[in-house]
């Protein structure tokens, strides 16, 4: 598993920091989205203190031989096309990378992580991964890593936070999916995708708290990250009709955790 930490400072001493992950892309399926990608991509363009990162699934990787490809639903047929064509959408995000790297030290884009439509394709293997990532100055998770968020204002730390971030696996419910990744992992933010639901919730946990002496609760919030692919196209039988009885639902969307060192709040929002 992997782990980093990632420093914003700030330049005033209330501004507030927005984390807008890009999970499950998938470039290359014809029910790609590509004017909400757009949107907000240009969105997270506009404010400098609005990070992102991409959660897996970046491509869609059903490709000809797989048993799940259907030519009328795939748009870009080689890796070398769906890479190319996420480059091209995240053009402008990674030159504003770049720029940040270079002049602030920061990091517009926290890390890209790998899904199950990239690990399990056969196609892409992790040093490929590491290898995209170190041509694009990105920072490579896996599936699954620790960050430790410190937000400064002028060089002193105002607020810590520990994110458990995942690409996600398995199906069911979107809300148990997020309560299991609490299980035997300690953290103030656990974030996923996968499951194509954008949603998110705050609720509280207890520990012991060193500065009263006692019990106390602290909050946690639980974010599905959402998709920019529907599942069904008019007209045509896909995969995820013929796959089972159970006819499953994307909703594209994204879900932005905001942490307010000023208050000391963190929040959620769709």
């Amino acid at each position: 598993m992997y782990s980093r930490q990632v420093t914003i400072e700030l330049d005033k001493i209330d501004t507030i920091v927005h984390w807008e992950n890009l999970s499950d892309i998938h470039i290359g399926n014809g029910n790609f989205q590509e004017k909400l990608f757009t949107k907000r991509i240009n969105d997270i363009l506009d404010n400098p203190y609005r990070f992102t990162s991409f959660g897996g699934d970046n491509w869609d990787l059903i490709l000809p031989g797989d048993p799940r490809f259907k030519d009328s639903s795939v748009k870009q047929r080689t890796l070398a096309d769906q890479q190319d064509e996420f480059e091209y959408r995240c053009g402008e995000l990674f030159k504003e990378h770049w720029r940040f790297l270079d002049k602030s030290k920061m990091e517009k884009i926290w890390y890209l992580q790998w899904g199950n439509h990239e690990y399990k394709s056969k196609i892409i293997t992790e040093p490929d991964m590491k290898r995209y990532c170190r041509k694009e100055r990105l920072t490579f998770l896996g599936s699954k890593a620790f960050i430790r968020l410190n937000i400064k204002y002028k060089n002193k730390s105002k607020m810590k936070k520990t994110l458990f971030v995942n690409h996600g696996a398995g199906g069911g419910g979107t809300l148990k999916a997020l309560e299991n990744l609490t299980i035997n992992t300690e953290a103030d933010i656990y974030q996923m995708g996968h499951l194509h639901d954008p949603m998110g919730i705050k609720r509280d946990t207890y520990y012991y708290n060193d500065k009263i002496k006692r019990w106390d609760t602290k909050e946690q919030i639980l974010v599905n990250s959402g998709c920019f692919t529907t599942a069904l196209t008019d007209n045509t039988d896909q995969w995820m009709e013929q796959k089972g009885n159970k006819l499953m639902t994307s909703k594209p969307g994204t879900w932005t955790v905001s942490f307010d060192s000023y208050n000391g709040k963190v929040s959620q929002h769709g």
